[in-house]
């Protein structure tokens, strides 16, 4: 989750520690489960209330690497204490892999824990697949993004999930689900969706009923829910997307943030930026028009009229809607107004039976104090 917000337009019509594990295809340690899940022994996997453990596994700052006490057992136990019945887990390929998909121990020493921590507290879990070296959701990677130009990207992104698969695939299956990759965006949905045809063929060969996460083009937005293609005869899949809108408000003042600019007065429900003159500082004509559509009125309405094409999409093909990442960056807007898109979102969510994982957990958009993990005033609202 990151600057997102000219695609999210565009999309809508508006607007170092190393070692050495096995490698990939093998696999030395993996979980440990009660039994091995057959076609023969579909199991349910249900989501409620959940919320992102962000920047652990993935998206650790460049040269930064992975921190083994930054989530412990402890922010298992506080997130069940405090009503949630599952966790996404973003992990990162750079984190979890030297560059010739050998495993680094640290991170799948990490990822054992989380499956082990997440049974042993009651909460089921979501493996997301959140950055690949050939892909990342904002191209902060260090490089142009070339999973969709290259063959030889796909072939490794697959590669990657089928040694992830070959660690994981002994938890049960109403416990654990894996999401393909986070937040794709490609200027052809196609490219998308002939290759969610490919990893999930790999992981069906030996996996034919374990829960998949699937998301729509251009950042998981609902308004691209139309273009996507899931693969048919299929019901263990689960849809998802993300939502940060009105961006001006999730995201206010946040240094990386399309309106990272703009200083001047909000306001939820309403029209949420005030002070128009802005517009007049944007020469380019198509941002400024772009960044006008992002604005004007918004409340709970708006959100549930956008909010809706995806579920009517999911609902069309008799599959669930899970919304994976939803938050309100909390450093410069006001309590009341950040508390007041909370419940809106939350009743929208609650109305239409949308399972829904927060973004985060205590870190950029957090629920909870980062060293004590005392819940802040949102914790209560999100866990309901």
């Amino acid at each position: 989750m990151n600057n997102k917000f000219l695609g999210l337009i565009l999309g809508a019509g508006v607007a170092a520690m190393t070692s050495c594990g096995g490698n990939a295809g093998q696999s030395t340690t993996e979980p440990t489960a009660d039994s091995t899940n057959t076609v023969d022994s579909v199991k349910e996997f249900t989501l409620n209330r959940g919320v992102n453990l962000d920047h652990w596994l993935s998206q650790r700052g460049e040269g930064v690497d992975i921190d083994p006490n930054y989530i412990t057992k402890k922010d298992f136990e506080t997130i069940k204490k405090l009503g949630f019945d599952f966790v996404r887990v973003p992990i990162e390929e750079q984190l979890m892999y030297n560059t010739d998909l050998t495993r680094r121990k640290i991170g799948f020493d990490l990822l054992d824990s989380a499956v082990k921590w997440s049974d042993e507290t009651g909460l089921k879990m979501i493996c997301d697949l959140h950055i690949i070296r050939s892909f990342h959701f904002n191209s902060e990677n260090g490089e142009a993004n070339t999973l969709f130009e290259k063959e030889e990207a796909q072939d490794n992104y697959v590669k990657v999930w089928m040694d992830i698969q070959n660690f994981l695939k002994n938890t049960p299956e109403d416990k654990v689900a894996y999401e393909l990759l986070n937040e794709v965006t490609t200027p052809d949905p196609e490219n998308w969706n002939k290759l969610i045809a490919k990893v999930h063929k790999a992981i069906r060969a030996n996996e034919p009923t374990r829960k998949i996460i699937i998301g729509s083009n251009h950042w998981q937005i609902p308004n691209t829910f139309p273009d996507l293609k899931v693969p048919e005869n299929d019901k263990n899949l689960i849809l998802s997307f993300h939502y940060y809108n009105p961006n001006v408000i999730t995201h206010y003042r946040a240094h990386w943030a399309e309106f990272k600019d703009y200083t001047g007065k909000i306001q939820y429900p309403g029209d949420v930026l005030v002070d128009k003159d802005y517009f007049n500082t944007i020469a380019d004509e198509n941002v400024r028009e772009i960044r006008k559509g992002m604005c004007g009125e918004w409340n709970a309405e708006r959100m549930e009229k956008e909010i809706l094409i995806a579920k009517n999409v999911a609902d069309s093909l008799g599959l669930p809607l899970f919304c994976g990442e939803f938050g309100v960056y909390p450093y410069h807007v006001s309590p009341e107004i950040r508390i007041k898109w909370y419940e809106d979102i939350m009743e929208v969510f609650r109305k239409n039976n949308i399972s829904c994982c927060h973004w985060g957990w205590k870190n950029d958009f957090p629920c909870v104090d980062e060293k004590t993990l005392e819940p802040n005033a949102i914790a209560p609202i999100i866990a309901k």
